[in-house]
């Protein structure tokens, strides 16, 4: 893949996570609850390729821990990871009914609402690379 579609590609992931994140939350209610889980089910392969796209550097960070530049940033995407996977995890059980206990549907409130939150926070942090990814920014070497 040349570097100009890849580029687009990344843009159009990226994009997609975060009108995905926004669009969760604004849907959480309403009368049309099932857009608000079919958004979550859409985004679930869609967060998985953003993390394949990243592998790279994921692996290098966990390999050389402390002594990587960015470790900080690791570590937060460590957190944001386990936060939205508790979210994803027990929105199933609340959007397919399985229980009705409500102290699901109280974890699945907290950690969307934290998700979005680090969602933004990542895109913060990560604003850099986006800008080069943009082409706004020339690359640091």
């Amino acid at each position: 893949m040349n570097i100009l579609r890849k580029r687009a590609t990344r843009i159009i992931l990226d994009a997609s996570l975060l009108v995905g994140f926004v669009a969760e939350f604004v849907t959480r209610e309403g009368p049309d609850y099932s857009l608000h889980s079919w958004i979550g089910v859409v985004l679930v392969p869609v967060v998985s390729i953003h993390v394949a796209a990243n592998w790279r550097w994921v692996t290098s960070a966990v390999r050389r821990r402390t002594s990587h530049p960015e470790w900080h940033l690791a570590r937060f995407n460590a957190v944001f990871s386990a936060v939205t996977a508790i979210c994803i995890a027990t929105g199933f059980p609340v959007w397919l009914e399985w229980s009705d206990n409500s102290a699901w549907g109280a974890v699945h409130n907290v950690t969307g609402l934290l998700s979005l939150v680090l969602a933004l926070s990542h895109l913060w942090r990560n604003r850099r690379r986006l800008l080069v990814l943009v082409g706004r920014q020339t690359a640091v070497a």
